[in-house]
């Protein structure tokens, strides 16, 4: 196995439990609960939206863009046998016509293809980001909906009582570990990004699920500048040495040609957290999801802030 593989494999296995504990409430009550009848046949093009009623037991009957879905939300995968309609922002209408679904269930942002969509089947939106921000509460009350619309209110619940729990074991254990070595129970405000290209990254910040899921375990978000309507802010490299004692956390994988690029960077290197070796590497990750997600990133930020070697020793990003 390649050293990156194998890197990789290291991440995510900690990731399993807080995730496999969400799916094993979930469905075990999915198996005992006697739904009024069959859900709807949903036609889904927003990936949140698909995971949480993944979650909950629900398999669409089309959802677009399904490679790019499994790659990027990693799970829960869609079943093989899902068809894929095309893009989110272009399905494929003829497919949609032949699934025949009851319902296409959109996001806000996906409002200009109502009109489109509807001469197939009724649509249905929903709002998770908005420019109001607290997209981790919004998805608490859009599960409940979905939950609703398919007869699993209980599911519902019970995916939002374990997404709470698990938020409160991860920030209870990033608190006992900052306890343990002696230091402040108030860990380094850090920064996490996705790079963009070798000079400019994306800066998740407020609005964005991250910063939701950030404030629950008590944790500090170097970043303080503006976002976008969810909650991504664009800056140069150099930005990130505003606050020097912050750690830095970024999202795998990097764009083709980043590592080689970062490998001669000075400015990269100049970095106080890159020359303190407080960097980490974060396994994939949408950053416009649901609950799923939250729980996700949870036990990704929770292992990254409690792995005695994480933030203290140097990472070079890997070329391929």
């Amino acid at each position: 196995m390649r050293r990156r593989d194998f890197l990789r494999s290291a991440a995510l296995a900690p990731l399993a439990g807080p995730l496999a504990s969400v799916q094993a409430a979930t469905a075990g009550l999915v198996s005992s609960v006697k739904a009024p009848g069959p859900a709807p046949r949903l036609v889904v093009l927003d990936w949140g939206l698909v995971e949480t009623l993944l979650a909950i037991g629900v398999t669409p009957v089309g959802v677009s863009e399904i490679a790019a879905y499994n790659e990027s939300v990693i799970t829960p995968r869609v079943p093989a046998h899902v068809p894929d309609v095309g893009l989110r922002l272009a399905p494929s209408l003829e497919l949609l016509q032949q699934l025949a679904p009851d319902l296409i269930l959109i996001n806000l942002s996906q409002e200009s293809q109502r009109e489109m969509l509807e001469r197939i089947a009724p649509v249905r939106s929903f709002a998770v980001y908005t420019d109001a921000g607290a997209p981790l509460h919004h998805s608490q009350q859009v599960t409940l909906q979905l939950a609703e619309l398919c007869g699993r209110a209980n599911v519902g619940q019970v995916l939002i009582d374990t997404t709470d729990r698990v938020l409160a074991t991860s920030r209870e254990q990033i608190v006992v570990h900052r306890v343990r070595r002696q230091q402040s129970t108030t860990p380094r405000p850090l920064y996490l990004i996705r790079f963009f290209d070798g000079r400019h990254v994306g800066v998740y910040g407020a609005r964005s699920l991250f910063q939701d899921v950030m404030d629950a375990l008590d944790v500090s978000n170097a970043w303080h500048g503006p976002t976008d309507y969810w909650g991504i802010g664009v800056a140069g490299l150099e930005k990130l040495a505003a606050s020097p004692t912050a750690d830095l956390l970024y999202f795998d994988p990097l764009p083709t040609g980043v590592a080689r690029t970062l490998a001669s960077n000075r400015l990269w290197h100049a970095l106080p957290a890159v020359a303190g070796g407080r960097v980490a590497t974060l396994p994939p990750f949408w950053g416009f999801g649901m609950l799923p997600s939250a729980v996700r990133f949870a036990g990704a930020l929770s292992t990254a802030l409690t792995q005695d070697t994480a933030l203290t020793t140097p990472v070079q990003p890997q070329t391929r």
